[in-house]
């Protein structure tokens, strides 16, 4: 964070100034000029103390400490060289990172299906100089390939639809069979808000090949969201069992059920 912004964020959340909301009111609109205008290369971020980037202006809020768990878990089994996917990438700090540390020997793909994401994923590319290691897909992934329901959400929180819903719009979608249909995937990271296990059933090609499939899947499980979607604890743990894969939580514990939202890894044994 420049200092511009950390002073700024010093004076806001003063004893004295914090409570004087008329204030902020009034300064707030010529303070995000000064942003933009600091900004137009990037607003720098260490995330989690490791991983340098710069983000646009419209996302300074989101704070250095991101999923520091997740990410340090993960970032800890990168290795130069990886292919790796990022699938809903949301404004792409982790393909960003992942990016940056595999180097130009490796490569990431990244799928984020809401628009507005998207274009801050696009952007995030840009200013962090990697749109070469990067591809991008505007899509979501799942076990079918073509259009599928979506539903527009708040920042992270889109997702594939069901038959009803309200706010429904059609989006691209695919399965990792195809996109990865000749190719390798040495990790593979999954936020999908309940779709984790179509995204899965969609690789089944790639997670049964010893010579492609990923030594570690990253997922982040939403079980609350699984009766709509016709998945359950058992389900998801028994296709990755069928891959050869053995699943734990972060903290290496073997899991045999899910019933939170939180981190598994799926790690291969064979």
């Amino acid at each position: 964070m420049n200092k511009v912004e950390q002073l700024c964020v010093r004076l806001r959340h003063s004893p004295w100034l914090a409570t004087q909301g008329w204030l902020w009111d009034g300064l707030r609109p010529r303070y995000n000029e000064v942003i933009g205008l600091l900004g137009r290369n990037g607003l720098e971020r260490v995330i989690n103390g490791t991983d340098e980037m710069r983000l646009s202006p419209p996302f300074r809020g989101i704070t250095e400490t991101y999923e520091a768990e997740v990410w340090k878990h993960l970032m800890a089994h990168v290795q130069r060289g990886d292919r790796a996917a990022d699938v809903g990438a949301f404004i792409g700090l982790y393909s960003i990172a992942l990016a940056k540390r595999i180097g130009t020997p490796g490569h990431v793909t990244a799928f984020e299906p809401d628009l507005e994401n998207f274009a801050a994923l696009q952007t995030h590319c840009r200013l962090n100089g990697v749109a070469d290691r990067i591809s991008l897909i505007h899509g979501a992934v799942a076990d079918e390939d073509g259009a599928v329901a979506f539903k527009p959400g708040r920042s992270s929180e889109s997702r594939l639809s069901v038959a009803g819903e309200n706010g429904q719009a059609a989006v691209h979608c695919t399965r990792l069979d195809t996109v990865f249909a000749k190719s390798r995937l040495d990790l593979l990271k999954i936020d999908v808000e309940g779709w984790e296990e179509p995204v899965l059933r969609g690789g089944m090609a790639l997670l049964q090949d010893p010579r492609r499939k990923p030594r570690a899947i990253y997922i982040e499980v939403h079980p609350f969201a699984w009766p709509m979607v016709g998945t359950s604890s058992d389900s998801l743990l028994d296709l990755l069992t069928r891959c050869d894969y053995e699943v734990a939580d972060l903290e290496g514990r073997p899991v045999t059920h899910i019933q939170d939202y939180g981190e598994i890894v799926a790690s291969r044994t064979s």
